[in-house]
């Protein structure tokens, strides 16, 4: 039984700080506070910044279930039995539990968690950490005991898996179980790019748009997803965000306006709050996608500097920790070498020197078929890839090597004209020392690849797991660095994400927190992978074993299947045009242009996803590509099997996962079966296809057998379309935004996933099994102007002369490649399902 004193007291000190927070603490009874089992104490660090305060103690309040929640004063260190006490940070109830030694022992960063019941019974859950040691630029709270809290928070069932839905359990209680966990990061630079370039959830927010420019409003009302996103960073152990800078000529005032100004300054204030550091991606001279340029107009270098400087100078007016930047003019072309070399000099040096040494670094991409005139490589003394011209730039610039799609870095990686990835890896092992080197891979490509057709694709996840193992690895071995810098270690990892639905937050998920312990221990990638998942899953209960498991089980045949073709009898005599991956993704116009300009002589074009057999093109006698029914039906049919397979195996698992979680559980089995669809209508097209030829056989029974295979191939399409309807009405931003048609700050004219809305990589398959349209143009929804030269006189000019050829069936086919349709395709197109006519 407490004392009269200790309960005024304890209401004294409650009603004060709870008060001050807006708590509903006043009036507390003796009851509450000393009997009654149903006490929840918060009790929070004051340095803290006091919106994550407030929130951590919303979180609580939101999961108390009817219990009573006390905001208390950091010094009170008396509690009775039946409390249940959450402790953050430098507070008596957490130097209860975690000594201050224990706590000042901490690597940079670093936090420890744990839980206790006192001898009067109360129980405590307690986080302390320890800040970064990296200067800072604005007031940035102890990140290590932000992790450590919100690694409590994970210990009792709440879960940050998607970045705009935590999910929280049915109520809020400090197990009686013990709980200790102390860690630290692996790499200090643990990061994540949103690529803006793409029409994402927070795209147009980013870029300080509501629906369009002028719509503040519109653009307030996103705050709180940015906030959300900032949290699940946190929970995901983060410490960068960055997100690409756009701007276009249809809304140029807005572009260097006062009040984009405010609202990126509001941007960058939030995440700081939150110890987030925030960067622009502002490519030098990259005039594609709407980008925002450095150089605004190339001509005199001492002009060019100016512009690098004024634009600069606006930027950091926002609050920016630093600044990305990329190499070439598009990814494909690039300016003249020793001037791209000056640029970036310019760019490290007046960051340095005229904003308060404040960073930069540069991507270095993998595309292929570029040299940089003038320079060598130095380890080879042969002609200089350009992606490698940074190596020649001043050691304050700091560098990203990048690869891309689900690839490893050792991978048989047939795109963007690659094999695989080791020169990239060779090169960061090189640049090590020099400067700061972060790995750049990705989480989704989009553009016709993963999400928007959509494909269920962890492998994503267990791949980024695999390079960040292979590379800490070659850290351990003294692979990294050169000379004097032999035997560093890289940075850390900066994640390219591109879009969260159809589960892609699950690649983020396991990539984040791979980069703060890829679990080197581990005897495999997929026992690697299990550990990030049993920690990150907690809020799945008693199904999470069988969830991962599931999971797992995926991303092994994934490998198999989509990476090296194997189906599981044979393995192909080579990947190209033989791997699952290029025939589950979708094919869109550019795509097949890119194909067929690469086969004229003379002619190199690049190919950003891994080739297939056509299903146009293998209509035609001795095309020269591999043989479909050995070499190819053997796949497609493993690929239908096997995940329709999985997808059953998975739901299975996710049967028993705790309602907290039903609509991450529901998105994953939606996201499967739609995966296993698509594997039936490829196949189906393709058997459909094949036997084009064999109807011209007398007596042949090929005609039917082929209808039969059309027949299934649409009912897939068919199947795959509610679920897309079901899934958009639990998107987690509105629909309209990311899956509509329209104008948005992207050079597209439709959010990332309004393919999927419209199914038509789906539809323009089935197109071209039935109709074997003659022209690679056929459904084209881009304007290709616009995507690589941004907005401007001859973007427009190609709208009109398409309306012109379109009105006069001039150059027939061709005409729908010149830019996107004026009005929202709609499907099934041209009346298809009305052919084959019986």
């Amino acid at each position: 039984m407490r004392t009269s004193a200790y309960a005024l007291l304890l209401i004294v000190l409650a009603c004060i700080a709870a008060c001050g927070a807006g708590d509903e603490a006043s009036g507390t009874s003796e009851s509450e506070l000393g009997e009654a089992p149903s006490l929840i104490v918060v009790q929070i660090d004051p340095a803290l910044p006091r919106s994550v305060g407030d929130r951590i103690e919303a979180l609580v309040r939101e999961t108390a279930d009817g219990a009573r929640v006390l905001r208390v004063t950091p010094e009170l260190d008396r509690f009775a039995a039946g409390d249940h006490v959450l402790a953050i940070g430098d507070v008596a109830a957490a130097r209860l539990v975690i000594e201050d030694g224990e706590a000042a022992a901490l690597s940079p960063e670093g936090f420890v968690v744990r839980s206790t019941t006192t001898a009067s019974g109360a129980r405590i859950l307690a986080a302390r950490g320890k800040d970064a040691a990296e200067k800072s630029h604005y007031a940035r709270p102890n990140r290590g005991t932000l992790y450590g809290a919100y690694a409590a928070l994970e210990a009792i069932g709440f879960g940050f898996l998607h970045p705009l839905a935590p999910t929280k359990p049915a109520r809020f209680e400090v197990p009686a179980r013990s709980i200790t966990k102390t860690e630290s990061p692996r790499w200090h630079v643990r990061g994540i790019h949103l690529h803006t370039m793409h029409p994402l959830e927070l795209t147009n927010f980013l870029n300080g748009w509501g629906t369009t420019p002028e719509d503040r409003a519109g653009w307030e009302a996103q705050l709180p997803e940015w906030d959300r996103f900032l949290e699940w960073m946190i929970a995901n152990r983060q410490n960068q965000v960055e997100w690409v800078l756009l701007e276009a000529k249809s809304w140029q005032s807005f572009a260097l306006s006062d009040e984009r100004l405010a609202r990126l300054t509001a941007i960058v204030t939030r995440a700081h709050e939150w110890g987030i550091d925030a960067g622009a991606d502002t490519p030098m001279a990259l005039q594609q996608q709407h980008s925002f340029k450095l150089v605004e107009e190339q001509g005199e270098l001492a002009t060019e500097l100016a512009s690098i400087h004024k634009r600069v100078d606006w930027l950091m007016k926002a609050g920016y920790d630093f600044l990305a930047t990329e190499n070439g003019t598009t990814e494909f072309t690039h300016a003249d070498p020793a001037r791209m070399l000056a640029w970036m000099n310019e760019i490290v040096r007046y960051m340095h020197d005229e904003h308060d040494g404040r960073h930069a670094n540069i991507k270095v991409h993998c595309s292929t078929g570029q040299n940089a005139d003038g320079f060598t490589d130095p380890t080879t003394g042969g002609p200089l890839n350009v992606n490698f011209l940074p190596h020649y730039a001043d050691a304050k610039m700091g560098v990203l090597p990048h690869s891309v799609q689900h690839y490893g870095i050792d991978d048989a990686a047939p795109t963007y004209g690659n094999q695989n990835f080791e020169y990239m890896r060779k090169f960061l092992q090189e640049e090590v020392g020099r400067r700061e080197v972060v790995w750049h891979p990705e989480t989704a490509y989009w553009v016709s690849f993963d999400v928007d057709v959509p494909l269920f694709l962890p492998i994503y996840a267990e791949r980024r797991v695999h390079d960040l193992r292979l590379l800490a690895g070659d850290a351990k071995a003294g692979r990294m660095g050169r000379g004097e810098h032999a035997g560093k270690d890289m940075d850390g990892q900066m994640i390219f994400s591109s879009g969260w639905e159809w589960s892609y937050w699950l690649n983020d998920v396991v990539a984040a927190r791979a980069v703060w312990n890829p679990h080197e221990e581990a005897a495999t990638d997929l026992e690697a992978t299990r550990a990030i998942l049993d920690d990150a899953f907690n809020a799945f209960g008693a199904a999470k074993k069988q969830v991962v498991d599931a999971l797992l089980d995926w991303m092994h045949d994934e490998r198999e299947l989509l990476i090296y073709g194997r189906d599981g009898s044979h393995a192909p005599s080579k990947v190209e045009l033989r791997n699952g991956q290029a025939y589950m993704q979708g094919w869109e116009v550019w795509d097949d242009v890119s194909i067929l300009a690469g086969k004229i002589p003379g002619v190199k074009a690049p190919k950003t996803q891994p080739d297939h057999l056509g299903l146009v093109e293998m209509r035609i006698p001795g095309h020269g590509g591999p043989g479909y029914s050995r070499e190819i039906e053997p796949l497609l049919a493993a690929m239908e099997r096997v995940f329709a397979q999985r997808a059953n195996e998975l739901a299975a698992a996710l049967a028993p996962a705790t309602p907290v979680v039903k609509d991450l559980a529901d998105e994953m089995i939606d996201a499967a079966r739609i995966t296993a669809l698509r594997a039936k209508q490829v196949h189906g097209l393709y058997d459909y296809v094949d036997k084009y030829w064999d109807m011209m056989v007398p007596f042949s029974s090929a005609g039917a057998w082929r209808k039969e295979r059309l027949k299934q191939a649409r009912l897939a399409l068919d199947e795959a379309q509610p679920i897309v309807t079901r899934r958009e009405a639990r998107y987690r931003v509105p629909a309209a935004r990311i899956a509509s048609w329209g104008n948005n700050p992207t050079a597209y004219e439709y959010g990332y996933l309004w393919t999927v809305h419209s199914l038509l990589y789906w539809w323009r398959d089935e197109g071209k099994a039935v109709d074997a349209p003659a022209t690679p143009c056929y459904l084209n929804i881009v304007n290709p102007a616009d995507v690589a030269l941004g907005e401007g006189g001859v973007v427009d000019a190609l709208r009109v002369v398409r309306k012109v050829f379109e009105a006069n069936d001039i150059l027939g086919g061709i005409t729908p490649c010149l830019a996107e349709p004026a009005t929202e395709p709609t499907f099934p197109q041209d009346n298809l399902r009305s052919r084959p006519r019986p």
